[in-house]
């Protein structure tokens, strides 16, 4: 389960600045690309030396992963906190439909990460590797434990996994880029995702 301790003055220092700083670097990866931008360049935008900068994010590229990273470990948190259930693909999807409406970003700062990433496909693809494979992992968990099976060897349970995070990651990489909101789109998903598995 989670910690449910209250935040301390300095947790909540520290995810304002790292917040603060973030903003900034997406925003000179959005103006000038990724590539051009160095470590050096975001300090000064900051107002903090680099050194500063290291403490929150140890490579340049931790600028880009730090949101989508901490986007899927509250999924799959989420996921991981669900008692079994004798249904748990119609479980899990509702989890999932009901934290992405709950914790969305915003989506002008979605929007932001998307231009500061342009520039930088391998850290775009890391990205999506590194969520469907995470949701998916939690998903088989899931199952597995929900029907008290052996998750390792259960392929349809993995296949199911295996749509449902590719498809959340499809509802995601759609939100923004369209007419429909975020809502929408999901009940869209759901209506695909209970057509697949019946």
């Amino acid at each position: 389960m989670f910690d449910l301790a209250p935040e301390s003055g300095w947790d909540r220092r520290r995810s304002t600045l790292l917040g603060r700083y973030e903003v900034v670097a997406l925003e000179l990866f959005a103006k000038r690309g990724y590539r051009e931008i160095t470590v050096d360049d975001i300090a000064a935008s900051a107002g903090v030396s680099a050194r500063t900068l290291f403490r929150y994010f140890p490579s340049k590229e931790d600028f880009l992963l730090g949101l989508p990273r901490r986007g899927i470990a509250n999924l799959t948190g989420t996921i991981s906190a669900l008692e079994p259930s004798d249904d748990p693909v119609r479980t899990v999807w509702d989890a999932v439909r009901r934290h992405s409406l709950a914790e969305q970003p915003d989506v002008r700062l979605l929007e932001l990460w998307r231009r500061a990433a342009t520039d930088a496909p391998e850290i775009h693809a890391r990205v999506r590797g590194e969520r469907v494979h995470a949701l998916a992992d939690a998903v088989v968990e899931y199952c597995a434990r929900s029907l008290g099976v052996d998750e390792g060897r259960q392929t349809s349970v993995r296949l199911v996994a295996g749509v449902i995070s590719g498809i959340e990651m499809a509802a995601m990489e759609a939100w923004g880029r369209g007419p429909l909101g975020l809502s929408q789109i999901l009940e869209e998903a759901e209506a695909l995702l209970a057509h697949l598995v019946d």
